[in-house]
């Protein structure tokens, strides 16, 4: 490489102040205009005690998937690309951070004032590399999916432009973009003066205080209130407030399905994972029985229009700042100030004797018959009630095994990630990487689907070249099957055949493993995967994907439930 510069860079800068935000690892791809970045990044004698370590990825879509995991964990998250392909490649995961509040930092490097850059260009009418013609158009496509998305074309500036979007993230957790003209890597620029400021979020302290008095005065009237934990607990590190407004009140509460793990599932008032008509049967009838539904923390989504749609006087939101009760609405009512005010509110209430408790971890059977040693959806997870280890974190894809992996039993907090908001398939894989990053002690376990896993099955190569150990079941059934309960149940339920473009090719993932530099195997039968379980449970230092070959035809009724939006029946 060029030898670096002995000025302090706007490189430096960047790294410097990332390092002070929190973050140890970036997740990168190569590419001309971010590369020399990564010269940095990768000289260890430069900003000691602000150094970063570069993960290099096979794909934009595995580096993003990875850093929003990572960010989940950590607190914020970096991937760096390069210019158009690469940044529009990074959009999708990007997005994600956005909608399930991630402070991803997006960073981009791109065509400068440099002789062959933009002059050159506009001189000799040609267009350049990776770029569309419209110099604006990456960070233009960023705005409407980060906190900030920001051009930096002069050193200068660059100071304060950094310190800006970096403390949007923080402070809105929320991805931001940040493009650097290339030239702009070596040039100099000042070193950072005095502490990086994040931004409080504003607050009006008259609507904090009525948003909690009258929430307050519902939960006191109501016989069978229940508070509903959200992601934003997690996000901005309100554990511990959240369980202790749980714990002064007694009253019980669900997460969410984006939120299961925001404490842990030991904790006495924990009901179960609410996710609509696909919950178990105890947390579904805890939630229809109540009378006041508080959701602290938490967006709401069409897994839950049933439930939203049952009463909307009887639901409390608190969320992005804003605190809806039934009709009424509260602005500038950050989640922290909330919590607090309503702890405050409800000291003279005391203590309630729980109106519910927890029902045992239950997996749906079978919905049909089938031969007793092959392997169904239903025979596998109920196996993992048992075989899941409190030191493992929990990822199921979007897909089949979503739903019904959220009734494993998780007992340590932030133990158990899912993009079940954004919901894009293939997430799962990848943010294991991130997560055997950000948390190297709590080893991955990935339920992929098939399909989802072919799109990003060369994140397998990259866990196995920085020795990494999660474990990736691929559960292959050859369809997209949750697409496919969507769409067209009877496909399962009445034998009517699948719709082609839910029909994917079979592949060797085991074999393909092997490939990559993991260890892979396949099992088609209940012996056979008892002696996988026993295997990668015990090798702790590989990364293993297990094929766990499926009945195609076959389909959990969690997700049955979920395509017909029918409740559970007792048990």
């Amino acid at each position: 490489m060029n030898p670096l510069p002995t000025d302090f860079t706007v490189s430096d800068y960047l790294i410097q102040r990332l390092h002070e935000a929190g973050l140890r690892d970036v997740f990168t791809v190569p590419g001309d205009y971010v590369a020399r970045w990564f010269d940095y990044i990768d000289d260890k004698a430069r900003n000691v005690g602000s150094q970063l370590n570069r993960l290099g990825c096979r794909s934009e879509l595995e580096a993003g998937y990875a850093a929003d995991a990572y960010g989940r964990i950590n607190g914020i998250s970096c991937a760096a690309v390069t210019y158009g392909v690469g940044a529009f490649s990074l959009i999708n995961p990007v997005a994600g951070s956005y909608v399930e509040r991630v402070p991803t930092v997006a960073i981009s490097g791109s065509p400068g004032t440099g002789p062959a850059d933009r002059p050159f260009a506009r001189t000799y009418k040609i267009l350049l590399h990776h770029a569309t013609g419209n110099y604006g158009a990456d960070r233009d496509a960023y705005e409407d999916i980060t906190a900030e998305a920001i051009i930096i074309s002069d050193a200068a500036e660059a100071p304060a432009m950094i310190d800006g979007a970096l403390g949007a993230a923080l402070s809105e957790k929320r991805p931001v973009y940040i493009e650097i003209w290339r030239q702009l890597w070596d040039t100099p620029c000042a070193k950072p003066e005095k502490a990086l400021v994040i931004p409080p979020l504003p607050i009006d302290q008259d609507a904090v205080d009525a948003a909690a008095a009258h929430v307050a005065s519902l939960i006191k009237a109501a016989a069978k209130p229940l508070f509903w934990g959200g992601i934003e607990v997690q996000r901005y590190g309100l554990q511990d407030g959240f369980a202790g407004l749980v714990d002064q009140t007694g009253i019980p509460y669900v997460t969410s399905l984006l939120a299961k793990s925001v404490l842990a599932e030991t904790h006495p008032g924990f009901i179960g994972t609410y996710t609509g008509p696909s919950s178990d049967y105890s947390t579904y009838n805890t939630v229809d029985l109540s009378d006041l539904v508080v959701v602290t923390g938490d967006l709401l989504t069409d897994d839950y229009e049933g439930f939203v749609g049952k009463d909307f006087r009887q639901m409390v939101v608190a969320y992005d700042s804003t605190v809806r009760v039934g009709e009424a609405y509260y602005f500038q009512v950050p989640l922290a100030a909330f919590i607090e005010a309503l702890s405050i509110a409800l000291k003279d209430a005391g203590k309630r004797d729980p109106w519910a408790v927890k029902g045992p971890a239950v997996i749906d059977p079978d919905f049909k018959p089938f031969p007793p040693d092959v392997i169904t959806y239903a025979r596998f997870f109920q196996r993992m009630l048992t075989w899941v280890d409190a030191d493992m974190t929990l990822v199921p894809d979007e897909s089949s095994s979503m739903y019904v992996s959220c009734n494993i039993p998780v007992n340590r907090a932030n133990a158990f990630v899912s993009e079940a908001a954004w919901g894009s398939i293939g997430y799962a894989s990848a943010a294991a990487l991130g997560l055997s990053v950000a948390a190297p002690d709590a080893r991955p376990v990935v339920f992929a689907g098939d399909g989802g896993f072919q799109m990003v099955a060369q994140t397998v190569s990259t866990m196995a070249v920085y020795k990494r150990n999660p474990i990736i079941f691929v559960m292959a059934n050859t369809i997209y099957g949750i697409e496919q309960a969507l769409t067209n149940d009877k496909a399962y339920t009445e034998g009517q055949p699948f719709n082609p473009f839910n029909v994917i090719p079979s592949w060797d993932y085991a074999g393909l493993a092997v490939a990559l530099g993991a260890k892979g195997v396949a099992v088609t039968t209940l012996t056979e995967l008892e002696s996988a379980l026993s295997t990668v449970k015990a090798d702790l230092d590989s990364v293993w994907l297990v094929q766990v070959n499926l009945p195609a035809d076959d389909i959990p009724q969690e997700i049955l439930r979920l395509a017909s939006n029918t409740g559970p029946t007792p048990p």
